[in-house]
């Protein structure tokens, strides 16, 4: 009966040094997963939670004296996105609203503004703006029949975070309209602007990226496992 050959401790020790380096290789391309997935967690968060609106607000008459025209106070929920200066344009006085990353639930709140411009006028400005998938609606009524034509300016800029579709306002970019109602009448303000909600917008690409890192990892770690495998002879082999 043929006795097999029984290796040595020299002959065992080359098993576990093969295998080094695809551990090596194995622990360096885990370390780049979990940098992917660090950079990927980071790429997708937006800076904003929801959609946020940019533009102005002006509120102005025309001058007269030392009167300064429409004066407006922001209220403090929206103190960190809206600023308040004095408006003189054109011979007329009043109250530029600047707004920045509005929330659209703060944006439709802007309309409140013309109210306590005008607290003795029965004047109205609302807003609404909605997303139904990509598309952003903004919708809008001002009702300025008790102010005068020549004499009272109310405007409003409105900035998209994409390219607007469809509007009834003055476009300055592919971004931005503007409306100057009239005074002394009722006017719809309406526009659509077309672009992926912020906050998932980045989602879709970071994750296929991911998985054709983990991809590339799983057939490199096999790649490398494979021919580094241990092929010599092991005991009770004949």
């Amino acid at each position: 009966m043929p006795v097999s050959p029984v290796l040595s401790p020299h002959r065992l020790a080359p098993r576990s040094r093969t295998r080094r380096p695809a551990v090596r290789i194995a622990a360096a391309l885990l370390l780049v997963i979990i940098g992917s997935l660090s950079l990927t967690s980071c790429m997708e968060r937006s800076p904003y939670v929801g959609d946020r609106l940019w533009g102005e607000l002006v509120i102005a008459a025309k001058a007269s004296g030392d009167s300064k025209g429409p004066q407006i106070e922001i209220p403090q929920s929206m103190a960190g996105s809206v600023v308040a200066d004095a408006y003189s344009e054109n011979g007329m006085v009043g109250t530029r609203v600047t707004y920045s990353a509005l929330p659209v639930g703060q944006f439709n709140e802007l309309g409140d503004l013309l109210l306590e411009a005008y607290p003795n006028s029965p004047v109205s400005m609302d807003l609404s703006t909605k997303r139904n998938g990509d598309v952003v609606r903004f919708r809008g009524s001002t009702d300025l029949s008790s102010l005068t034509a020549g004499q009272d300016l109310v405007s409003l800029t409105v900035q998209f975070a994409g390219p607007i579709s469809a509007t009834n306002g003055k476009q300055s970019s592919d971004d931005t309209a503007t409306w100057t109602p009239d005074a002394g009448k009722v006017t719809d303000l309406s526009a659509e602007a077309n672009y992926a909600d912020p906050g998932t917008a980045a989602f879709g690409d970071w994750t296929w990226l991911l998985a054709g890192i983990t991809l590339a990892v799983v057939l490199i770690v096999g790649g490398v496992a494979y021919t580094t495998r241990d092929a010599s002879p092991r005991a009770g082999r004949t």
